[in-house]
């Protein structure tokens, strides 16, 4: 299927729609704390089409909850086929992967635990092109940033600028697939998340010795504010004034990172509420992606939490916006 034909988006686009009524939503997550139980929590997200999660440790919740996201994304490729928009949600994980085995060397043993099935390639043809054995069927700027970063961690020992050049790669390839689908809003899309990622790392940096050498190396091209602008930034209200026309201009104006990291998320579902205007379209995916996405994650924060006892009033800090 083109991912530039948008009729072919039509019946699609009307069954994600549906979907998302059946969402969780903020009053079903709001009753989750309340129950009594861990079990009564578990059965209000059973009530919504996740699994009986009641007997399960929080290393089987998050099992579950990654499951239903590969479900969700592994259909929407049967019908839409692989690349374009479904890119944007399968590149995080390769690039996770790659990252691990770098770090591990090459080496399965050490890594194969965290490595995850949901990228768009396998752990085996990405364990491959670290060994420059076979690099088929794999983007030549990923194979290119998985050599330099191997070359970097054996040369510096530093893992964080290993992880920076994996980072810029993934970015730069789903940039390349937004632009695939020829939707402004797709594209707009990952330049907000690019935005979120430097603001993040210019924040974290502030007032740390060798900033400007910590950020050059973190910050990615492609988002709506430059990152030279971003380096000559003095302080947090600079920042704040470089980032006030983006979705996180409440988020730089935060006083932790706790604190940015929810409203940028919160911002981040906001803004994804224009694609509810949009019929049919890519948009329709990446909106219901996302909104997916910010319900595990959420689902997440509740079940794990209280499932380790912490207190409902706390998790309640913790939860981002729902989208319903």
């Amino acid at each position: 299927m083109s991912e530039k034909n948008r009729n072919d988006y039509v019946c699609l686009s009307a069954m994600l729609r549906a979907r998302e009524a059946g969402f969780l939503g903020r009053d079903r997550l709001e009753r989750m704390l309340d129950e009594p139980t861990f079990a009564d929590a578990c059965r209000v997200a059973a009530e919504a089409g996740y699994p009986d999660m009641s007997e399960m440790d929080v290393k089987g919740i998050n099992a579950a909850l990654a499951a239903r996201r590969a479900a969700e994304v592994s259909e929407l490729g049967e019908m839409l086929g692989e690349g374009g928009v479904l890119a944007l949600f399968r590149l995080p994980f390769d690039c996770h992967n790659a990252k691990a085995i770098v770090k591990a060397e090459g080496s399965e043993a050490r890594c194969g635990a965290l490595l995850s099935d949901a990228g768009a390639y396998t752990p085996d043809q990405l364990r491959a092109a670290y060994a420059e054995t076979d690099t088929a069927g794999l983007p030549a700027l990923l194979c290119e940033a998985i050599a330099e970063a191997k070359q970097t961690l054996a040369r510096t020992g530093n893992p964080q600028a290993a992880d920076n050049i994996l980072d810029r790669a993934c970015f730069a390839l789903e940039l390349d697939a937004a632009k695939e689908t020829d939707s402004p809003f797709i594209l707009d899309y990952v330049r907000s998340r690019i935005d979120k990622v430097n603001l993040r790392s210019a924040l974290r940096t502030l007032g740390l010795p060798r900033r400007d050498e910590l950020l050059r190396g973190a910050l990615i091209e492609g988002g709506s504010v430059d990152p030279s602008a971003i380096l000559i930034a003095g302080g947090k209200d600079e920042l704040g004034q470089l980032f006030s026309t983006t979705t996180y201009a409440k988020a730089a104006e935060c006083g932790s990172m706790t604190d940015f990291e929810k409203a940028a998320d919160n911002a981040e579902q906001e803004s994804l509420q224009s694609a509810t205007l949009i019929s049919f379209g890519p948009e329709v995916v990446v909106e219901y992606l996302s909104a997916l996405e910010g319900e595990l994650m959420s689902l997440r924060i509740v079940l794990t939490g209280r499932r380790m006892g912490i207190a409902p009033a706390t998790l309640r800090e913790r939860l981002r916006e729902s989208y319903v």
